[in-house]
């Protein structure tokens, strides 16, 4: 006979308990008591017959073998979930993804089309903000984030690097492609992002370029208004990928000379280490390194 499993209620508390880190949030999240928490955790450990975690007043730790159970126990709660679902016919393909608010606006939903002709069965929500959410607290599958791949607790896989590049449209483009850099930098009017004060800068002493005098700046306190600003013609403005991308492509913006320069910083997509996405999250995962 096969081994007699525990019941799901007792593995779903562990896991839920893991992805908390404390008892009582494990206990709002499964809507239960911190005791029956404390209960399904005891006798799943009896059945068991091994501890799984190391338990004191301010957080749990996984034992060697709660890290080994755990890896199938979500897997196979993440299974179970998607095989409910898909019996009861509800929204199995429901995926939350948490991302900078520009890059969802000019970049990711754009591509929905391509994304719902593809898998007509997700229901991909957003979750647009400028906060660090904490997924595995917050319920989120994926994020998108623009750092160095180091997040504590989070998998990370590069998606797409970021490069800066001055665009205006045509008709200023052109002016500069003209004129030369020498000769435009003395007069015409540059765009400047406060949340990257650096950026011209960087792009200057890359590119060999004399940075311009500071009373040639207008600084805009976001991409959005810096993107909005350029496209109504009010000067050069500095350009990121993969938010300019599109505009680019469409023509709207000219980068009116080829340098790109790559910055520090890459955008990668993120999950919890410990609850790998499922099946639906894979879906928008491998999506999401297809686009990109």
């Amino acid at each position: 006979m096969p081994p007699r499993l525990p019941p799901v209620s007792q593995i779903r508390s562990f896991v839920e308990v893991v992805r908390q880190g404390r008892l009582i949030r494990a206990a709002e999240a499964l809507e239960l008591t911190e005791s029956a928490v404390s209960h399904h955790l005891r006798k799943l450990e009896e059945a068991l017959g091994t501890r799984l975690l190391e338990r004191n007043r301010s957080h749990v730790a996984l034992t060697p073998a709660g890290e080994r159970f755990h890896v199938r126990a979500q897997q196979a709660l993440s299974l179970l979930d998607d095989a409910v679902e898909e019996v009861r016919g509800g929204p199995g393909g429901r995926v939350l993804l948490t991302l900078p608010r520009t890059v969802a606006t000019h970049w990711l939903v754009p591509r929905f089309p391509a994304l719902y002709q593809k898998y007509e069965e997700l229901e991909l929500q957003l979750l647009p903000t400028t906060r660090e959410c904490d997924l595995a607290r917050e319920q989120i599958d994926l994020g998108i984030r623009l750092g160095r791949g180091d997040w504590p607790g989070l998998e990370a896989r590069p998606l797409m690097p970021q490069y800066i590049c001055p665009v205006a449209v045509p008709a200023i483009a052109r002016q500069w492609q003209e004129q030369g850099w020498d000769e435009m930098a003395k007069h015409a009017r540059l765009i400047t992002n406060q949340l990257h004060p650096t950026e011209w800068t960087r792009w200057c002493s890359t590119t060999g370029r004399q940075m311009p005098a500071s009373s040639r700046f207008s600084e805009l306190e976001s991409f959005d208004l810096i993107l909005q600003a350029g496209l109504a013609g009010a000067g050069l403005i500095m350009g990121r990928s993969p938010m300019v991308n599109d505009t680019i492509a469409r023509g709207d913006l000219i980068a009116p000379f080829p340098e790109r320069v790559k910055t520090d910083r890459s955008y990668y997509v993120v999950w919890p280490q410990r609850r790998p996405p499922n099946r639906y999250a894979q879906k928008v995962l491998n999506w999401l390194m297809e686009s990109a």
